[in-house]
């Protein structure tokens, strides 16, 4: 990647609290979901739209701009933890997360203001908006010995865990650029805007 473009998204991201409360999750279901790679804690976030692999940076003030206007009317909301599941919907998995309850159209909403503004600059979203927080991805070549129903045991394992009364206040939106590395992405933050509400 040319060191005039870059790997970004837009996202919201957690209340420390939830990111501890997944973080302990996910240390206990390592143990389980051994051909998977956790995310580390501090990455975890709500992406709203992935803009691609080849970003020009020069773009990133009128993405911010364009964030500004997509957000002015939109009041911050709370949004609470709900189910767990898996992507793809059928067949072996090979992404693991954990959904959102409460909040969840309030969230929507956001992400299709902010992906309508976006699309004038050339970012078309690939898929449809689902609200989720990546946990876990499958190790490349692993796969489970005698074909265990991962998705089952990762939606009890989270039940059994789950607290659907843990929400967080949602009052920004974040453009953040993903660097990959060999021990995973990290990730650096371009700008945030805040959820003004209505006037």
């Amino acid at each position: 990647m040319a060191a005039d473009s870059l790997r970004g998204f837009v996202c919201v991201s957690l209340a420390p609290e939830v990111r501890v409360f997944l973080r302990d999750f996910m240390a206990e279901a390592r143990k389980s979901f051994p051909a998977f790679r956790f995310v580390p804690s501090d990455n975890l976030h709500i992406t709203l739209e992935f803009l691609g692999n080849d970003v020009p940076r020069a773009t990133v003030p009128r993405l911010l701009e364009a964030i500004g206007g997509s957000v002015e009317d939109i009041d911050p909301f709370d949004l609470c933890l709900g189910y767990a599941s898996a992507f793809p919907p059928k067949g072996l998995p090979r992404v693991l997360y954990v959904g959102t309850g409460k909040g969840t159209d309030r969230l929507v909403q956001l992400a299709h203001s902010v992906r309508s503004a976006l699309r004038p600059l050339g970012f078309e979203a690939d898929k449809p908006f689902q609200s989720h927080i990546t946990l876990a991805r499958r190790k490349r070549g692993v796969h489970p010995a005698g074909a265990p129903n991962e998705r089952a045991l990762w939606k009890k394992a989270f039940s059994r865990w789950c607290d659907a009364s843990l929400c967080w206040h949602v009052s920004e939106v974040l453009l953040m650029e993903s660097t990959l590395a060999p021990t995973g992405a990290v990730y650096s933050e371009l700008g945030r805007v805040a959820l003004p509400g209505r006037r």
